[in-house]
């Protein structure tokens, strides 16, 4: 790998970002995320012209140059620039000449400052020439102390699924799935890709009961055959399902990364073998889950403790780590035996017998349930054979 050194002017770097010369966010990049706290630190060690870390920027194939290390300080460069963070004149120590600019954006600095910030130089490092795994490698290296997520990390392979996924998670956000606004979290480190990609491991293998941990993700990333076809469709059709759910409901539903792949997973296999997801199940349930999250009753159906019971074990799960296959299976079993118990959906794997014995003995469930999952084995496979198409 070579590596060229050189020395660039802020006013330069940023007519450069402005111009889209330079790329602050390619695909294994983990997004803005530096808060304006540190913003500011930034600008005022520029201010003081004290040393700012080498930008580490990579020449790819198509010769577009990317920034591999570097992209919350360019970021927050470029958006001061724009006016977008002013200074904070009370950062230790303190300095007269910043204390005085204090609340100051960069248009409204005296031109003597101004000139001085746009001189700033910051050094370059230019990788070109390098084999395959050494942007990344050295993307890890320089990045140990920022405690990389596993899907930030995943992120920096460059690989077919690692393209599929973050194509699917731009498909899904443009129809209006991922956004705060519906499922109540953001892609904060790359929170959205992970529940794709481990949805994706889910459909690929066709089996809930892998543990499909950090290490099982990374494999399919590395790997140079991509998911299938089959694997990314049925993901965006689950999230169109799931969509609709949500729209129907007619407010935000507060999922977490395992209750959202629950979902999506649901959605999913459904209606493969039953033919169709009750269109107000999500509202429903949600509504449902509140009153017994509260401690209030259930409307006296004469289904109401068995009701009652079979949320109690999902908002049980709701909070466990999305790994973990026994939360896993139980919460995906939980939504299919409310949507049984509610709306009459087909009986799968004998899940009516489980709700006869429900019934019968309802402070039991954890117990019942436990067992039931392990005799029909649920999940194992996630479409059986006579329902897969």
């Amino acid at each position: 790998m070579k590596l060229d050194k050189s020395d660039l002017q802020l006013e330069t770097i940023v007519s450069r970002i402005e111009a889209g010369e330079l790329d602050l966010q390619p695909d294994f990049q983990r997004g803005e995320i530096w808060d304006t706290k540190r913003r500011q630190r930034l600008i005022d060690t520029i201010l003081r012209e004290w040393y700012v870390p080498a930008i580490h920027i990579v020449v790819d194939t198509d010769g577009e140059e990317v920034v591999l290390d570097g992209q919350q300080r360019l970021a927050a460069i470029r958006d001061f620039f724009a006016d977008k963070v002013k200074i904070d004149g009370t950062i230790e120590p303190h300095d007269e000449l910043i204390a005085s600019l204090n609340g100051l954006k960069y248009s409204k600095l005296p031109f003597s400052v101004r000139k001085a910030v746009n001189r700033f130089v910051l050094p370059i490092i230019t990788l070109s020439e390098y084999g395959p795994q050494e942007p990344n490698e050295l993307f890890f290296r320089l990045n140990q102390a920022y405690n990389l997520t596993p899907p930030e990390k995943r992120n920096a392979l460059h690989g077919k699924a690692r393209d599929q996924v973050r194509q699917t998670v731009d498909d899904l956000t443009d129809i209006g799935l991922l956004d705060s606004s519906k499922i109540g979290f953001t892609n904060g480190r790359l929170a959205y890709d992970d529940i794709i990609a481990r949805t994706c491991v889910a459909f690929e293998i066709g089996n809930l009961r892998q543990h499909i941990n950090n290490n099982v993700v990374e494999e399919f990333y590395r790997a140079s055959r991509p998911f299938s076809d089959k694997t990314i469709d049925s993901v965006r059709r689950s999230g169109i399902e799931l969509l609709q759910q949500i729209d129907e409901n007619g407010s935000r539903v507060k999922f977490n990364k395992g209750t959202l792949q629950t979902w999506l997973i649901y959605c999913h296999w459904v209606p493969l073998a039953d033919g169709s997801v009750p269109a107000t199940l999500l509202t429903q349930f949600e509504t449902d889950r509140g009153l017994v999250k509260r401690g209030e009753q259930l409307p006296d159906s004469g289904k109401s403790r068995v009701l009652a019971a079979i949320l109690r074990l999902y908002d049980d799960r709701a909070s466990y780590r999305v790994t973990d296959v026994s939360s896993v299976l139980i919460r995906d079993l939980a939504v299919h035996l409310y949507s049984e118990t509610q709306f009459g959906t087909p009986s799968h794997r004998t899940s009516s017998e489980l709700l006869v014995a429900l019934d019968a003995e309802p402070d039991s469930a954890q117990t019942l349930v436990v067992d039931y999952l392990e005799r029909v084995r649920w999940g194992d496979p996630l479409i059986q054979p006579e329902t897969a198409p």
